[in-house]
């Protein structure tokens, strides 16, 4: 199968998605936060989501283009950076959201709730960094 670009474009049509709503969280404060039950499942499924996303977008720009295999979804980030896709500073951020999204997945019990807050603001910056990214790497690399 080749490149799929209307899947990588729904997969970042979700991330903004994602940021959009996780802009109305943080007008929340901190402690009405942690006293919500609905906004921190809710918060922690669109970080799932927005890692997920980056996660697919990822691994599909680097199984198309044959640039190597790795034993983890950092792994497959830090292929887009070597590859010039996305900065090597995005590379290390998005590999600390793919860590929390294992975090939230896999241990859900051990979250640390005021970490997912402060990595709100990450997000904010990151996710759309990313999709931008992406964004100009489909135009230039329509193949």
């Amino acid at each position: 199968m080749g490149f799929d670009s209307v899947v990588v474009e729904r997969r970042l049509a979700m991330i903004l998605e994602e940021v959009e709503f996780l802009k109305t969280i943080k007008q929340q404060k901190f402690n009405e936060f942690l006293g919500d039950g609905k906004s921190l499942r809710s918060t922690a499924k669109a970080i799932e989501t927005i890692a997920q996303s980056i996660i697919d977008i990822c691994s599909h720009i680097v199984a198309q283009k044959h640039w190597g295999i790795t034993d983890t979804y950092r792994g497959t980030i830090a292929l887009l950076a070597a590859n010039h896709v996305i900065s090597d500073n995005l590379s290390s951020n998005l590999q600390q959201i793919v860590a929390m999204r294992n975090i939230l997945v896999h241990q859900y019990l051990d979250v640390d709730f005021s970490i997912i807050w402060e990595s709100i603001d990450l997000l904010l910056e990151d996710a759309p960094e990313f999709v931008a990214a992406i964004q100009r790497y489909l135009k230039t690399n329509q193949d």
